[in-house]
């Protein structure tokens, strides 16, 4: 199974519709992946789509859902025309499948990976593990309104080569992510995208001591991008977690993996509510069966806080996500304002909707030490507007409900 997406509905009941949404490599009518959704409020799981041979199969990477239209946005790693792939939209307005583009050795192909998109202009952006001018792999844009798919940048061996993961946009517009291999070393790449002109640049050659055959994708807190590899560092190979300031284009590595305390980690960091990180490492540990550990970023720790065993699992291939979980409407007194923000992770823009809208309040957020950063004053019951926050974990409330009170993470 792969990316849950998560979309709350707009609705009267906050929380009480908040839909997930992902996909899986296998299962369905097919058994060759499905498109799913779940509401953890009534615990209604739906397969939404089925997938085949024709219309794509092994989807390998998370769905998005656009801002800017009802639809989920994904690929596959096989199937279609040319068994390469696809990249697929999924209407949930009709339920309703279609192909957007068919993978193949000149486009692109076998993705291992997901879409994202772009709040500079709006398009979908993804990449292929091969394919392209070079072989090496594609990225491409597309636009929603035109339906129009075009490849932005082929990699090379010198400029990074076969990519797995996501890319994920920065606070300062551009996209990054990272190149299995290639690069001034052949040992992978960290690179941006600018979507306005499509210049690619090579922002981080790997070493090997510093990490090698980067797996994941990256995270950003307060202009930092964190993430880890699969591979290198000091430790007979067995990769790192790292950190890289995008002011100054500077990388640092935080911890070397090592066997007795988890090694080769394919999975993505998370930073959680309480500041640290979070992650899996797919082997070493207490029993080689792999550990779930955390990275005090205040103390530069690594603890390990659970060792995989065959009896309550092992060999984790994945992520983290936190949820706070849903919170039932019979708990909230509607005689009072009630809050309900979404997008959440949001990289900017938020929709407030008001519900059992009694008054006039004031919406207020602090960050994580504590300290008022925003407010919003609430006249009706529903608005949109832009956060002129920096990427982190915010806290918010209002000065009507001591009840609407929640957190908002901003990517």
């Amino acid at each position: 199974m792969h990316g849950i997406t998560q979309w709350r509905k707009h609705s009267k009941q906050p929380f009480a519709h908040q839909q997930l949404y992902g996909n899986s490599t296998s299962g369905g009518l097919n058994a060759v992946g499905d498109i799913f959704s779940y509401n953890p409020g009534t615990n209604d799981y739906t397969t939404l789509y089925s997938m085949d041979s024709l219309s794509g199969y092994y989807p390998r990477g998370p769905i998005i859902k656009a801002s800017n239209n009802n639809s989920l946005f994904g690929m596959t790693n096989n199937g279609g025309l040319f068994d390469k792939g696809v990249f697929y939209e999924f209407n949930l307005t009709n339920n309703t499948y279609t192909k957007r583009h068919d993978f193949d050795i000149t486009s692109g192909q076998l993705p291992n990976g997901g879409v994202m998109q772009s709040t500079v202009n709006n398009k979908i952006y993804g990449m292929t593990t091969s394919g392209g001018t070079n072989s090496g792999g594609v990225i491409f844009s597309y636009d929603i309104p035109t339906t129009t798919f075009s490849i932005v940048h082929d990699f090379s061996f010198f400029t990074g080569w076969t990519t797995f993961g996501t890319m994920r946009q920065a606070s300062n517009g551009l996209l990054y992510g990272m190149a299995f291999g290639g690069g001034a070393g052949g040992y992978g790449v960290i690179f941006s995208l600018d979507p306005t002109n499509n210049n690619y640049t090579v922002v981080h050659n790997f070493n090997g001591t510093d990490g090698s055959a980067p797996w994941c994708q990256l995270i950003e807190v307060g202009g930092i991008l964190y993430g880890c590899t699969t591979q290198g560092g000091v430790n007979n190979n067995k990769g790192v977690i790292f950190k890289y300031q995008i002011s100054n284009n500077t990388m640092t590595k935080l911890h070397d993996f090592d066997t007795p305390t988890g090694a080769s980690p394919y999975g993505n960091v998370m930073m959680a509510s309480d500041g640290n990180l979070y992650g899996m490492a797919n082997s070493g540990g207490t029993n080689s069966l792999g550990v779930i550990y955390k990275f005090d970023l205040t103390t530069n720790t690594y603890t390990v806080i659970y060792n995989g065993s065959f009896a309550s699992g092992g060999l984790p291939y994945a992520d983290f996500i936190e949820y706070s979980g849903a919170t039932p409407v019979n708990e909230i007194d509607k005689k009072e304002n009630v809050i309900s923000i979404f997008p959440n992770p949001t990289s900017g823009t938020i929709n407030i909707q008001v519900n059992n809208f009694t008054k006039p309040s004031t919406l207020i957020f602090t960050n994580v030490l504590g300290q008022e950063v925003m407010q919003i004053p609430l006249t009706e019951p529903a608005l949109q507007l832009e956060l002129d926050l920096t990427p982190g974990l915010y806290f918010y409330t209002t000065t009507s409900s001591s009840r609407s009170a929640g957190r908002l993470v901003v990517e």
